[in-house]
């Protein structure tokens, strides 16, 4: 009939507007949650900048944030590979604003709220909250899996005593690869799920998403241990075998404080990881102060990218098609 046709148009109108402004609220609440974050972040690492500014020279600075940046950029490669491996693929604007602005929350005491973050902005790109979740988790488990990966490697590297404080690491290997098995990990998660009254995920991992994503991460590792290793000569270290030392020791230190849940971005643990792989490089003062500048940098790379990512999407970004009906017990 025309009047029901005329009405039915009205309200599919009504709508693609209400979705349009929600999407609106939501990426101005996101600059401004950059902003507050970026200002907190960047004033609880000001001595670390200010030190580092003052002690080296400018090039080894920007050569150091051009690294931190570039891991930055392979590590949403590797989180958008595993999105698409649990069938949701998202283009690249969307996923870079999902990706950069949910990382502020690591940030923030506990490691999920950067999962948290990721599953409401995924919302608006119609990822379901279960595939996000299962993400979120995944891309943990893998980002702590290639860290304690590498830094076995180049255990002998790090000197007796990060061996004698830390050779319990090398435990967690085979419990992390058994964890990443896509058979373990899919009935793990779907378990979870129906205790959640929740349906399964319609995509399980797969060994190849999960081994591209896992050689994808260890190239985080290997940029960002470069990133310090260039601080390390900038402060005087010896070039060759500083290079290992700070790649095994970031490496050991980021995952080991990525699995830190309670800590805001492994606060503590990671320094004292690095300062310890650095001690045979470094005098304690100097390794101390290459371990607080890496903390100051990467919040500011943080904050840079989210703040590109965040604004690029407020001018570029569209507003989602209505989204299909889902079952109430079938999508989170």
């Amino acid at each position: 009939m025309p009047g029901r046709a005329r009405g039915s148009r009205f309200d599919e109108g009504c709508s693609l507007k209400t979705a349009s402004l929600k999407t609106v609220y939501l990426k101005t609440a996101v600059v401004a949650l950059v902003v507050v974050v970026a200002a907190y972040a960047i004033y609880r690492n000001r001595h670390a900048l200010a030190r580092g500014f003052a002690e080296l020279p400018l090039w080894v600075l920007a050569v150091a944030f051009a690294l931190t940046v570039l891991a930055q950029g392979i590590a949403l490669v590797m989180w958008r590979v595993v999105l698409a491996d649990l069938g949701s693929p998202l283009p690249l604007v969307p996923a870079a604003r999902i990706f950069y602005v949910s990382q502020l929350g690591k940030y923030l005491p506990g490691s999920l709220w950067t999962i948290v973050g990721q599953m409401e902005l995924a919302r608006v790109e119609r990822v379901p909250r279960r595939t996000s979740l299962t993400q979120g988790v995944l891309v943990l488990a893998i980002a702590v899996g290639a860290g304690v990966m590498v830094s076995v490697l180049l255990m002998p590297f790090l000197g007796r005593e990060t061996f004698a404080r830390y050779w319990w690491a090398v435990l967690l290997l085979p419990l992390i690869l058994v964890a990443l098995h896509p058979p373990i990990f899919g009935r793990v998660v779907n378990t979870g799920l129906r205790l959640l009254r929740r349906a399964p995920l319609e995509v399980l991992p797969t060994w190849r998403g999960i081994g591209k994503a896992l050689v994808l991460q260890a190239l985080v590792w290997l940029v960002l241990g470069v990133q310090i290793w260039v601080v390390v000569v900038g402060l005087g270290g010896d070039p060759l075998p500083s290079l290992l030392a700070s790649v095994g020791g970031y490496a050991l230190g980021f995952s080991l404080g990525m699995a830190a849940i309670g800590l805001p971005a492994g606060a503590g643990l990671r320094e004292a990881v690095l300062v310890v792989a650095l001690s045979g490089v470094l005098s304690p003062g100097l390794a101390l102060l290459v371990a607080l500048l890496a903390r100051g940098i990467a919040v500011l790379a943080d904050v840079g990218v989210a703040l590109v990512a965040a604004f690029l999407t407020r001018r570029t970004g569209q507003p989602p098609e209505a989204t299909s009906a889902e079952p109430a017990t079938g999508r989170m």
